[in-house]
């Protein structure tokens, strides 16, 4: 019974068919012609009302409410102001500064509407009639290369709600849902409102998101300053921004400027025979990466991001959504000056190719590199090596695979920059291992407020932060050793022999100095000078080792120091900032800032409104006395003036106020320059990341010629350039009379006690003046100094004849109170019968 049902159910639909093919056959021509049309016509309709009711419920993207197109806001990048009102930098995801339309260049507007959209103020975020046009060239022409008529508010939704994949009819369902957000976008943003947004919205490459970022990547200036032909060339990259980008395709970016020049003049914004002339002209652009350039400060940026997260904690925006430094142009105001960081930056890019090159030409001549086998340790830690073994192969098989050639950019060290090359990865790690870097920090003494922070040589390639790297600092710890033997009661004058000796109780340690001299005498100003080693270990054991620890501790150090004799020689790790707030402590008459450096003033949002601030630090504390420090100040500008440091006068041409001291480390792996004037403490730090990276030899790996060429090049630079005279000028503290009678010695005796040669005081001279010192003590400095205020010193009298004559007017003085003091007992005990 089914079988015949069926077979019934198909004859009749076949005879269906034939009556219908019948009826056809019989109607006229033109009657047909418009059923069928009719029928398309049904079709299509209900195919875009079902396609407009899916569009607009959400089914093919997000569909965004007049309410929520209201509150459109753009992620915007955060920046970083320095001292003196200049960008460093920015964080951010999408590079973006939103600007208003006022501040945009009328040419970009006129330019963007001749080429985008030249009906942009007819229509209402649908042009029907560009649609049209563009419809009869596509279908009935065949010519695809004229767009697809979106309005600028179109591309803005496309910009603001991406596309998505939409399967079937995909491409009309995406254009739908932005002609629908368009519609929406024109009812709640009036025009010049449209073109802001989109103007602060679109992406010109690179990541650079906006016209006023636009502006200064490819010409370094506003979006308001840009001329006719500039903006053309930024608004012809809207159409393909890689393929018109100026920098990587000029011709290509000059032909697109022509072609959006004559759209403005046929649009009449711009008289054809100007855009004529305009098009003559060569394309030329002034590139610049913010976050790349030299001065935009990478590595302190870099540090200082979790500075100012961790600022920004706990505190909400408006919305109560906590802030984003990637998102919510925020503008973060440090401390650091821009003029002072850009030349800190050229100092260590200037002097590291000449102190590479020292590195290979000591080493030239050796079979086998010192630091092979802990290079090798290297590679097998680096995860190139280990996800080759992790994927199964022996060292030998690695090791094969990574001296296979392949195409890769590196950091050149020879011209400061990234170059791309062919190189096996094996040479690369070397490469990199070998290189050296520098660090460098400037800071104030009286407050630790940072003017110039470099990290390395180059962000990009090394990442490693060498100011806050701790390493071995070397004679840089000398002062501290001879500040406190001052305060240990040890004199100036008192010489120390050079020889060398033995400690047994540590193991019977036995000093040395480079270049194994060991012959006569030093002051401690001759022994700082010259950086004696056998001097200075003799010191710090007369002081007492743990006092020596003690000292550093209190100057600022704060990692482990252990109270052994090598100390002395600069065993002490520490850090840059620490370091500064060592030698602030020296500059600034024995105070050093609590609280170590300060570098972020304040966070604010776009609008200026603060959001956090902090104080810049007044508060210090006294770790020495002033006396001890401008001593020990008087001992480091022998350093300067006669010692290690004296190139920085002959070669470098620092003038003015000057002290400091140089840092070698054993074999020459890291070299250290600290110095100041009165006004700012730098320290400047070079080597590798790995102390197995050092030189051969002194000549070419002392600190004389590797960290004092960077610090001695900036600090002339700082002097050389205007806008910068606070940062130098000025004169150390005064010493006193008394103290200047504690420093006249030589600085460098053949032999103890032979001193009538050198025209210096003999032995029971200098026995007074220690005694001399001990009874000053006795009296009230206040006293001293009202003394010596009422008597002055006399023509041709010495200092030490002068200091005797104080000594014994105080001493009268004293008398004559005690004198005073008496009678005033007797009478009252006489007359009142009281005993005081």
């Amino acid at each position: 019974m089914d079988k015949h049902f069926f077979y019934n159910l198909q004859s009749r639909a076949r005879q269906l068919g034939l009556n219908v093919w019948a009826w056809v056959r019989r109607q006229p021509p033109l009657k047909l012609a418009f059923a069928v049309i009719a029928l398309l016509v049904l079709v299509t309709t209900v195919l875009f009302l079902t396609l407009f009711i899916r569009t607009l419920g959400g089914n093919y993207g997000h569909m965004p409410e007049h309410a929520e197109l209201a509150l459109i806001e753009n992620s915007e990048a955060s920046s970083v102001i320095s001292e003196d009102g200049k960008l460093l930098g920015k964080y951010f995801r999408e590079n973006r500064v939103s600007v208003e339309l006022d501040e945009i260049s009328p040419y970009v507007i006129q330019a963007l509407i001749a080429t985008e959209d030249s009906r942009f103020f007819e229509h209402q975020g649908i042009d029907l009639r560009a649609l049209a046009r563009v419809a009869w060239r596509s279908i009935i022409l065949g010519d695809r290369s004229g767009g697809g008529g979106s309005t600028i508010s179109q591309q803005l939704a496309k910009q603001l709600y991406p596309r998505h994949n939409s399967g079937k009819f995909g491409m009309i369902k995406i254009k739908m849902r932005e002609m629908i957000i368009a519609s929406r976008l024109e009812e709640v943003y009036d025009k010049q409102e449209l073109l802001a947004l989109y103007l602060n919205t679109v992406p010109f490459g690179e990541n650079a998101y906006g016209i006023e970022v636009a502006a200064g990547r490819f010409f370094s200036k506003s979006a308001a300053d840009l001329k006719a032909e500039e903006a053309a060339v930024l608004v012809g990259l809207l159409k393909a921004n890689t393929s018109y980008n100026p920098r990587a395709h000029p011709e290509r970016s000059r032909e697109r400027r022509d072609l959006v020049l004559a759209l403005m003049a046929q649009n009449g914004s711009l008289e054809k025979t100007v855009t004529d002339s305009l098009a003559a002209l060569p394309l030329v652009i002034d590139y610049q990466r913010q976050n790349d350039r030299v001065g935009s400060a990478t590595y302190f940026r870099h540090m200082l991001r979790a500075e100012a997260e961790k600022a920004l904690a706990g505190k909400k925006r408006p919305d109560s959504r906590p802030w984003d430094i990637d998102r919510d142009g925020l503008l973060i105001h440090v401390s650091v000056n821009s003029v002072m960081q850009r030349l800190a930056e050229e100092a260590v890019l200037e002097q590291l190719p000449r102190i590479q090159q020292n590195l290979a030409i000591d080493w030239k001549s050796a079979k086998r590199a010192p630091w092979e086998d802990a290079f090798m340790k290297t590679v097998k830690r680096s995860p190139r090596y280990k996800n080759l073994e992790a994927a199964g192969k022996n060292e030998d098989e690695i090791m094969e695979v990574l001296r296979q050639p392949r195409p890769m950019t590196i950091y050149d060290w020879k011209t400061a920059d990234a170059v791309d090359t062919m190189m096996r990865p094996i040479d690369s790690l070397r490469h990199y291992f070998t290189l050296l870097n520098a660090g460098l920090l400037a800071t104030e003494p009286e407050n630790g407020v940072v003017r110039a922070w470099v990290g390395g040589v180059d962000y990009r390639f090394v990442q490693y932060d060498h100011v806050t790297a701790r390493r071995q600092v070397g004679s840089t710890i000398k002062p501290v050793i001879y500040a406190t033997a001052l305060q240990r009661g040890m004199l100036p004058c008192e010489y120390t022999p050079a020889q060398q000796f033995t400690i047994e109780d540590f193991q019977n340690y036995n000093p040395r100095n480079p270049g194994g001299n060991y012959e006569g005498a030093y002051s401690m100003r001759g022994g700082l000078a010259k950086s004696v080693n056998t001097v200075a270990v003799n010191l710090a054991v007369r002081s007492g080792l743990q006092n020596v620890v003690d000292e550093i501790h209190e100057l600022g150090i704060t990692g482990k120091v252990e109270a052994i004799p090598s100390v002395a020689l600069g065993t002490v790790e520490a850090t840059l900032p620490e370091m500064n707030t060592v030698f602030s402590a020296f500059a600034n008459g024995g105070r050093r800032p609590t609280g170590g450096i300060h570098f972020l003033d304040k966070i604010t949002t776009a609008d200026g409104e603060t959001i956090v601030s902090f104080v810049r630090p007044k508060k210090t504390m006294r770790v020495m006395s002033d006396t001890v420090a401008n001593i020990t100040t008087f001992l480091m500008t022998g350093v300067v003036n006669n010692g290690t440091g004296a190139r920085l006068r002959s070669t470098y041409g620092v003038s003015g106020a000057l002290a400091g001291k140089t840092g070698t480390t054993q074999d020459q792996s890291d070299g250290w320059f600290v110095g100041y004037n009165p006004k700012l403490v730098v320290s400047t730090w070079v080597g590798a990341e790995y102390p197995a990276v050092h030189f051969r030899t002194l000549r070419r790996g002392s600190a004389t010629a590797t960290a004092l060429p960077v610090w001695g090049t900036f600090m002339r630079k700082v002097q050389r350039t205007r806008g910068l005279g606070r940062y130098h000028g000025g004169s150390f503290p005064r010493l006193d009379e008394m103290t200047v009678a504690l420093l006249e010695c030589p600085d460098y005796l053949e032999e103890l006690p032979v001193y009538a040669e050198y025209g210096a005081p003999d032995p029971e001279d200098i026995m007074s003046v220690n005694e001399i010192r001990a009874r000053l003590a006795e009296f009230p400095a206040q006293d001293v100094e009202q003394m010596m205020a009422r008597k002055r010193r006399r023509n041709n009298e010495s200092t030490l004849a002068y200091t005797r004559r104080i000594i014994g007017l105080l001493e009268r003085d004293n008398r004559r109170d005690e004198r005073k003091a008496k009678r005033k007992e007797f009478w009252a005990k006489t007359l009142f019968g009281k005993k005081d």
